[in-house]
């Protein structure tokens, strides 16, 4: 089909204009701008109002376009306070761009409330798609087409993190995991001392200036980061290969001949499903897991709902989540 020039598989470049009274999710690059879309850029300069994150993070790219848009903040304990400023320009019949700091808006960034509201008021939702870390690592690792379970950050604390990985690593499918740099370093030797030779690839600050990307077997993640002095700097992101026969029940990785008896007795049997934990965002969950430690979970509720002053977070749900993964 796309031999055929009769038939053309991509749309002609050509003017857009995107329907009054809708939300546009546009994707902004995740470190080099020119990974800005022309669409993207229609996009931004269409809205009346744009949703970010992080108005100073957003600037350099306002500043690239040349435009001084009106910004209305989306940064996580804002989010549901800005809903009825976005529903209001939607109800004048103005168009509304919602973007995160970098990649794609509601994956492991706010942006979902905005969304979930807008649909929920019977407004269009439109997708400007663009830039995310996780494909574009995946895009490059040459692991083999799958399943991908996106998790997004692990939980803060070191055990509740090793739960939540162990499960994960029995899950049939390949791991996405984003991880910051103070915490990069613990959450390689985990990964080490739970699937020592499950392969992954690691990408660091990637599109920008000085990006990395290698294939490993997690054992060798350690030793890799301290290689270089700089190494342990900038975002990551990481892909866990699919290798649910290498991975016991409990997390640790069994010998080949277990392997080999597990894959002859059972050789469909599905893992133990692994818990369903919402993706909260990272700082409403750092505040609620340090509260957890002292006080029990409708207390701790209670107060970081006060914290923050986010009536839309459903806190209790949140703390009882957190807490059975300890």
């Amino acid at each position: 089909m796309m031999n055929n020039p009769q038939v053309p598989f991509l749309d002609a470049p050509k003017p857009q204009q995107f329907p009054d009274a809708s939300l546009l999710v546009v994707a902004t690059p995740i470190g080099n701008l020119s990974d800005f879309s022309p669409r993207a850029a229609l996009a931004l300069n269409s809205a009346s109002l744009i949703a970010c994150e992080d108005s100073r993070v957003s600037r350099k790219l306002f500043d690239m376009l040349g435009i001084r848009p009106k910004l209305l903040s989306i940064e996580q304990h804002r989010e549901v306070q800005a809903i009825p400023q976005v529903l209001a320009q939607l109800q004048a019949g103005n168009t509304c761009a919602l973007i995160s700091d970098a990649g794609t808006p509601a994956i492991s960034d706010p942006g979902y409330r905005v969304v979930r509201a807008t649909r929920e008021a019977g407004f269009p939702v439109i997708a400007i798609p663009g830039p995310s870390a996780f494909v574009a690592l995946l895009s490059i690792s040459g692991f083999a087409a799958g399943p991908i379970w996106f998790e997004g950050f692990l939980p803060q604390r070191e055990q509740a993190a090793s739960s939540r990985l162990s499960a994960l690593l029995a899950l049939r499918a390949h791991l996405a995991l984003y991880e910051a740099p103070h915490r990069i370093t613990k959450t390689a030797q985990l990964l080490a001392k739970l699937a020592p030779t499950r392969q992954l690839c690691l990408g660091r600050e990637l599109t920008k200036r000085f990006e990395e990307s290698a294939v490993m077997a997690a054992q060798e993640l350690p030793a890799w980061l301290e290689a270089q002095n700089n190494r342990d700097r900038g975002e990551f992101s990481l892909l866990i290969a699919n290798e649910p026969s290498a991975v016991a029940a409990g997390g640790h990785e069994t010998s080949p001949e277990a392997n080999q008896d597990s894959k002859t007795a059972q050789p469909h049997e599905a893992p133990d499903p692994v818990q369903m934990v919402p993706a909260y965002p990272i700082q409403g969950r750092e505040l609620l897991e340090a509260l957890l430690s002292a006080m029990p979970p409708a207390q701790a509720a209670r107060l970081a709902q006060r914290l923050t002053k986010d009536r839309g977070t459903d806190w209790y749900q949140m703390a009882l989540a957190l807490k059975a993964v300890k």
